[in-house]
């Protein structure tokens, strides 16, 4: 294992642009408040049943690719920006549709 601190993946990165680090935690940022409210809303907030549902398990595909963007993969914030749609169109259809 690598016991360097300047070769993290955590680490900032060296001649990047200052806005870039702030965008790449924001995006870490919000992928985990996606999660987070999910989990809430699922459980919570507006469960399917009373008590939750196994609908929460929609979640965890949005746990793959939170390793991705902590280690600045760019592919991984392509596909995620993709995926993210899935859920804000879901999100939408239940609060239009539910009561």
């Amino acid at each position: 294992m690598n016991s360097n601190p300047e070769t993290s993946p955590l680490a900032p990165q060296k001649n990047t642009p200052a806005g870039l680090d702030l965008t790449r935690w924001l995006a870490v940022g919000s992928l985990l408040g996606l999660i987070i409210l999910g989990l809430l809303w699922e459980l919570w907030l507006a469960p399917l049943r009373p008590g939750g549902s196994w609908w929460v398990m929609k979640v965890l595909p949005l746990c793959i690719p939170l390793a991705g963007l902590l280690k600045n993969r760019m592919y991984t914030y392509r596909w995620v920006s993709m995926l993210v749609w899935l859920y804000f169109t879901e999100g939408v259809m239940r609060a239009w549709g539910d009561a």
